[in-house]
């Protein structure tokens, strides 16, 4: 056995079945064994490292347990660290392995005096949880079981561990180490930190004195697999329910009480002003990041907040909170649900107000997702992908504008459905490579990514990869011509000269081609309705390229800007 088949075994007793990653010389070892350990295991190529980081956070966020991806020495490894930053702002729990130079050179690496070499840890530890590089064999299988659990175990996290080559390559006797591990510590989260009886009292004491109580939702919720405690939470307290947009999907958004996802860049107008008018707002599994609460104004001053959060350093790190409950998202919820009043609360005057504010939402949404004009709409499209979707299908996003049109015009039918944005650090080139690791967690159902003309290209490669692993997977690419947000920037803000905002003409429907995908150019909206069907029905994978229209912006505050020049120059 080499220290391939070490790994290969140790990710098999923790329950882990798939590693993403670039084939490399010195981590080949790894690579080798997976493949001679088929179907227990194997190794997904894609065709860039940063890709291998992304598809093993997707695969992450919808197994539930830790994904794990390789990289090989140097320009690999630093490839990856793109991807592991994402893991990392979105808490999601990933393995990086990285190959090294052999240990006699490490003194050698800077500046390339060997090939390919650099010091390449420094990059990840900001970044992750545990950096560790195991210069000994013996090492190793301690290692693995150490990380995942840091990985894993409260806030989670991307852990890295870096073996040089000459170690990977080593050679020993089968049984000579403890190859153990227990599929649960590769869960997420392993272990549920209960709340304090008097945090719970507290809070239960604040809601039910509330007179107009909001909730926020975030990414906790979804990864804590909380979706069921924060219905029921929802329904014996009449709590309305928002999420944040890594929060999406946690609670059904067509139930009486959900009021769609809060943010002043890419949220609901009608979730917004729910916030606006609350006298109480709690905050569950939420960083209180910059886009959810408009620069860090909502919650304001006279309103009073509560917050549960796994983390002790997030409670009251940005809001002077009333009552910090630091638990895990379930435990706290469930918690929560158990210590409420026999009778429900009264809320009939509130609950009305947010059937209000929902219903004149919907109308505008409404009359904005009518297939005007003669390129489509982005309101339009999502409206008819709203048709076709189930709530088992899994929704994937790459970043920019195609999160917006997801958040605010794609319906979310029944808690837990799976939405997956890269809003950690809002990586262009996410949605692609995601959608081929969500693929690879949930074969069944429906996958479908949204993407610009942009980020498309950054992972464009991925295609192949598709084709490769025959994933069925639709892929919607809104082609308007240009980076749509900068372009917005170059309008309202500079000379509108648009020099570095454009794109000559692609056809992707015919790069798809290339690749062996179906792919499909939709150039007006009397088209959409047949190509989505045809996608739909597609066994395999299919890009659909959409010729929208580029003035057309999710962005809450950039649609009311856009209305004013449009005003001033009418």
């Amino acid at each position: 056995m080499n220290t391939g088949d070490l790994l290969a075994e140790l990710l098999i007793a923790h329950g882990i079945d798939v590693v993403f990653g670039m084939t490399g010389g010195q981590g080949y070892a790894l690579n080798d064994a997976l493949h001679r350990r088929g179907p227990r295991a194997r190794h997904v190529m894609v065709r860039d490292e940063r890709s291998s980081a992304y598809a093993a956070d997707a695969w992450a966020r919808v197994s539930g347990r830790i994904g794990v991806c390789d990289a090989a020495f140097g320009v690999g490894a630093l490839k990856l660290a793109s991807g592991v930053a994402e893991a990392y702002n979105s808490s999601i729990p990933v393995l990086a392995i990285l190959s090294n130079g052999p240990r006699e050179w490490l003194l050698w690496a800077e500046r390339g005096c060997t090939a390919q070499g650099v010091e390449q840890l420094r990059p990840f530890e900001p970044i992750t949880k545990r950096v560790f590089q195991a210069t000994t064999q013996s090492s190793i299988p301690a290692a693995v079981r150490h990380l995942i659990h840091v990985a894993t175990s409260g806030r989670p996290g991307p852990v890295v561990l870096d073996i040089p080559a000459d170690v990977f390559a080593a050679e020993c006797a089968e049984g000579a180490l403890d190859l153990s591990g227990r599929a649960e510590n590769a869960r997420v989260p392993s272990s549920r930190p209960h709340p304090d009886p008097d945090a719970i009292g507290a809070a239960a004491g604040r809601l039910e004195t509330a007179l107009r109580p909001v909730v926020i939702a975030g990414g906790g919720v979804a990864i804590s697999g909380a979706a069921a405690a924060l219905h029921e939470v929802a329904n014996v307290w009449q709590l309305p329910v928002g999420t944040t947009i890594a929060g999406k999907g946690v609670f059904a958004e067509t139930d009486p009480l959900g009021i769609g996802v809060v943010g002043g860049q890419y949220g609901e107008e009608c979730a917004n002003r729910a916030v606006a008018e609350t006298d109480l707002v709690f905050l569950v599994g939420m960083k209180s990041s910059q886009q959810v609460t408009s620069a860090w104004t909502i919650p304001g001053r006279h309103q009073r907040v509560l917050h549960l959060d796994v983390d002790p350093t997030e409670v009251g790190k940005i809001f002077t909170t009333e009552v910090g409950i630091v638990a895990d998202a379930r435990s706290g919820l469930s918690a929560l649900a158990a210590a409420a009043p026999a009778r429900r609360p009264d809320r009939a005057a509130w609950l009305h107000r947010i059937q209000t504010l929902k219903a004149d939402w919907q109308t505008e949404l409404a009359a904005e997702s009518q297939p005007l004009g003669p390129r489509v709409r982005p309101q339009y499209l999502m409206a008819e992908l709203n048709k076709r979707l189930r709530p088992g299908d899994l929704v994937v996003s790459d970043a920019s504008f195609a999160i917006g049109w997801i958040a605010s015009f794609l319906d979310v039918a029944r808690a837990g459905q799976r939405f997956i944005f890269p809003r950690g650090f809002a990586s262009m080139g996410f949605g692609l490579p995601a959608a081929i690791g969500a693929r690879f967690a949930q074969p069944s159902g429906k996958c479908l990514l949204v993407a610009g003309d942009g980020g498309i290209t950054y992972a464009i490669g991925e295609l192949s990869t598709l084709v490769k692993y025959g994933l069925d997977v639709v892929v919607v690419v809104l082609n308007n011509g240009c980076l749509g947000y900068s372009k917005f920037g170059e309008k309202l803000r500079y000379s509108g000269d648009y020099q570095s905002v454009d794109f000559p003409a692609t056809d992707f429907a015919t790069i798809a081609r290339g690749f062996g995908c179906e792919g499909i150019a939709v150039t007006s909206p009397s088209a959409v309705p047949d190509a989505l069907e045809r996608a739909f029905k597609a066994g395999g994978p299919v890009l659909l390229d959409v010729r929208v229209d580029e003035w057309q912006t999710p962005e809450l505050q950039l649609r009311k800007q856009l209305g004013a020049v449009h005003a001033r120059s009418g």
